[in-house]
């Protein structure tokens, strides 16, 4: 590994590399984090019918996130 940050582009890339991850690994995180309230508040209005699960939470969330999410270009 030694030899591959010597090279000043390859220890770059691999910098990048580990940025990149930690920061999917942080969101992956954050998301599951935020999952438990929707599970919550989904199951108590919804748990006699159909109870969800963390991951089906998890979808939930990003599902509202890319229908009602923000996609503008900044103007108002």
């Amino acid at each position: 590994m030694g030899v591959l940050t010597n090279i000043p582009i390859l220890g770059r890339l691999i910098d990048l590399a580990y940025t990149m991850l930690l920061v999917i690994l942080i969101s992956a995180i954050i998301g599951l984090i935020l999952a438990f309230p929707v599970m919550w508040l989904w199951n108590f209005v919804f748990g006699a019918l159909y109870k969800i699960s963390v991951l089906q939470a998890w979808a939930l969330n990003v599902l509202a996130g890319i229908l009602f999410g923000r996609a503008g270009n900044g103007k108002k």
